[in-house]
């Protein structure tokens, strides 16, 4: 018997213990792939919520537009960054009106409280 017997026949027994590879009948396209991939790292709901900040700059317009961004959306309550207290105050009065503008632009429900927080705007992109 050579040393290298053995070795062969341990070869074929790992080899033969292998389970067989599943093949899907069809290949999945990658647009199949995607939803499963943008849901997994969150990118539905951050999607939602630009469409909500988009929502909003369409309903403040012009000059608020300028010196206000919408930040982030929780539980319904959209957080919204101003530069000046007047801004925030002006926001504050405007509140009603503004949800009222945003309704048909975006989900019954999604958006049902406003509040601001005054500090620096980020650049816009």
């Amino acid at each position: 018997m050579l040393p290298s017997q053995p070795w062969r026949q341990y070869l074929l027994k790992v080899r033969s213990a292998r389970r067989p590879r599943r093949r899907n009948a069809e290949p999945e396209t990658a647009a199949s792939l995607m939803s499963a991939v943008v849901a997994s790292i969150g990118g539905e709901h951050r999607a939602r919520e630009h469409r909500i900040f988009a929502a909003y700059e369409q309903a403040v317009g012009g000059p608020l537009r300028q010196h206000t961004r919408a930040e982030r959306l929780h539980e319904g309550t959209l957080f919204v960054r101003v530069s000046s207290s007047a801004l925030a105050h002006q926001i504050t009065l405007l509140k009603r009106e503004i949800l009222t503008r945003m309704q048909p632009l975006v989900d019954p429900g999604t958006v049902t409280d406003l509040r601001t927080r005054v500090g620096p705007l980020d650049a816009r992109s």
